[in-house]
């Protein structure tokens, strides 16, 4: 059995995986109010380095896609996160569908990643700049 299977560590791997909670009806791919105050629930795994700006950008794409966070698990090992966060839609209409979800996550993952590349640019401090090789 791999450990990370049993125990919540990141991989070394970036992923990101959508998927209903198994205690609603699966079939579903989209978040619905199927009865008055009872809400699909959403489970969001990602996996990624570790950046101050992560969950940041987490927020502001929950946010676009009117979902709130119920409850997150993270784990941080060697500069790498792993993150479960359980979603329901805000307002209890249908909400977006897991390829959506899953489509937003991929892009915050992808803008975490680039941002990793440090770029003569983007480099705020002066001392960074300077002793940074400039290739």
């Amino acid at each position: 059995m791999e450990v990370s299977k049993a125990f919540m560590i990141p991989t070394e791997v970036d992923e990101v995986t959508v998927d209903c909670d198994a205690s609603q009806d699966s079939t579903s791919t989209n978040i619905k109010n199927k009865e008055k105050g009872s809400n699909t629930f959403i489970r969001a795994s990602i996996c990624c380095d570790d950046r101050p700006e992560l969950f940041l950008e987490l927020i502001q794409a929950l946010k676009g896609l009117r979902l709130a966070i119920v409850r997150a698990d993270i784990a941080s090992v060697g500069g790498r996160v792993k993150s479960i966060l359980i979603l329901r839609n805000k307002d209890g209409k249908d909400g977006a569908s897991l390829s959506t979800i899953r489509q937003s996550l991929n892009v915050v993952l992808c803008r975490i990643a680039s941002s990793s590349l440090p770029s003569p640019d983007c480099i705020r401090s002066k001392r960074q700049r300077f002793f940074l090789p400039s290739y």
